[in-house]
């Protein structure tokens, strides 16, 4: 019985330690960062640029641990080398999750060769001078000694980070790979003929092979009256960035356009990506109906004449002014008159609670009297009148 109790107790305290040990792990950020990777839910957009259309046009992508230990397990078998082994969100994830929901087929219509795209579902078909390439917020993603960059299975996202995979080309001959291009924003909103600026921009790489963002200057920009994947969409018109990789436009027709642009070289081959954008275009607000401001008489009894038209055609009348305006009080009902006025087709009656200030339209009628309910207090009555000649008011 004594052997029995000692075992309980180293056994207790073997129990006691580990809680210890996993606690300070937890503490000392040892463990923290990799549960809240996988536990974490990350939302991305993701865009695909083929060499002559969008492939995928900007999708938000969601991801949670259990979607990313599905996607590890439904791709890791069709390629050449180990991927997606990593419990954290990469960028392929993210295309491999689209892949998973368009597709019956996931592992035949999106492989992977040495950690990065080798054929996705829709592309161009292509000689070998053409290989996927990828960017995360316009920047190609390094490791942690700031020169190695990340495969597209082993790259890290965030939550609202935006991917886009293009289609990059290798000239043998010269040794060079075309640009990655791409606008200022994924997407920009304008109302119908309001001026919206937009800038294309390449990247390209200082003496330190460092990238650097340059205007694309002198590119020939499309719109398009239409987006989504499939092909092409008719082109509406085109137009040219100026030397600071910037244009101007402005449409009069409410609804969705596509941007894209790729420059060319001189054997016909690309230069550069195809860059991508949408743009929404609004219909124009109606301006807020404005009640005129009736114009306030320097006496409580004159009105302003009005201005005649210096052009006109005809003989304008003008009705003579109410030269009294009566009021009658009886329980909060208060009556209104004054004095009939020859060629007066209607009467304009306005009210203010401040003498010469604020005045607001109460009424228009063609009667001499009117009864109205005002709250206590005191007001400031004006009334005028006007007739029709050649349709206009006088």
């Amino acid at each position: 019985m004594r052997m029995s109790m000692k075992a309980k107790k180293r056994f207790i305290a073997l129990l006691l330690s580990l809680a210890m040990i996993f606690s300070f792990s937890v503490a000392d950020g040892e463990i923290s960062a990799d549960t809240k990777a996988a536990n974490n839910t990350v939302t991305v957009t993701l865009r695909v640029e083929d060499s002559s259309k969008t492939l995928i046009p900007p999708t938000k992508i969601t991801l949670d641990k259990d979607t990313v230990a599905t996607i590890n397990n439904t791709f890791n078998a069709s390629v050449e080398t180990p991927v997606l082994e990593t419990a954290h969100v990469t960028a392929a994830h993210a295309l491999a999750k689209y892949i998973s929901d368009q597709s019956k087929t996931p592992a035949s219509d999106l492989t992977f060769a040495y950690g990065n795209p080798a054929s996705i579902l829709g592309q161009d078909t292509l000689d070998s001078s053409y290989f996927w390439s990828f960017r995360v917020n316009n920047t190609s993603p390094v490791m942690e000694d700031g020169f190695t960059q990340y495969n597209f299975t082993s790259c890290p996202v965030q939550d609202g980070d935006s991917i886009v995979v293009f289609r990059q080309y290798y000239n043998t001959a010269t040794s060079e790979s075309s640009s990655y291009s791409y606008f200022d924003k994924e997407s920009y909103e304008t109302g119908v003929n309001e001026k919206v600026s937009v800038t294309l921009k390449k990247e390209s790489f200082d003496e330190n092979w460092n990238t650097t963002a340059d205007p694309a200057a002198n590119q020939d920009v499309f719109i398009a009256n239409t987006t989504g994947p499939g092909p092409v969409p008719a082109i509406a018109w085109v137009t040219t960035t100026d030397k600071n990789g910037m244009v101007d436009l402005t449409f009069n027709k409410a609804g969705t356009y596509a941007l894209y642009s790729s420059s060319m070289n001189a054997d016909g081959t690309p230069a550069s990506s195809r860059a991508y954008a949408k743009i929404t275009v609004k219909e124009a607000q109606p301006p807020a109906s404005a009640t005129p401001t009736p114009t306030i008489p320097p006496t409580p009894t004159a009105t302003p004449t009005p201005t005649v038209p210096p052009d006109h055609s005809y003989e304008i009348k003008k009705p003579s002014i109410p030269k009294k305006v009566k009021t009658k009080v009886k329980k909060k009902k208060v009556t209104i008159s004054w004095t009939k006025i020859d060629m007066a087709e209607r009467y304009e009656v306005f009210y203010s609670k401040k003498n010469k200030k604020n005045f607001k339209k109460l009424t228009s009628t063609k009667k001499t009297k009117i009864t109205k309910k005002f709250k206590k207090g005191k007001y400031f009555i004006k009334c005028r009148c006007y007739g029709m000649s050649g349709g206009k008011k006088v």
